[in-house]
């Protein structure tokens, strides 16, 4: 049986080893030495975009709704 791709391979959790600036609130939140952070990955430029765990719940959640909308889609 063929290997399920996954589509998410850009995507992971990370403590942050050393302070992070939030890519989505820049001005306002950083990640803090220690602390949880979503990574997303650019497979071009090979950088990292870091997101602070309050972002990353309305990103995540974001996701989760394409992703019920591709679902729904395919049906």
């Amino acid at each position: 049986m063929a290997k399920i791709r996954d589509i998410l391979k850009h995507v992971s959790v990370e403590v942050a080893l050393r302070e992070r600036i939030c890519h989505r609130k820049r001005g306002e939140h950083s990640v803090p030495k220690g602390e949880r952070c979503l990574v997303v990955k650019d497979d071009l430029t090979e950088g990292k975009k870091n997101y602070c765990a309050a972002c990353a719940k309305d990103i995540i959640a974001a996701a989760a709704a394409r992703i019920q909308e591709l679902e729904t889609e395919l049906e």
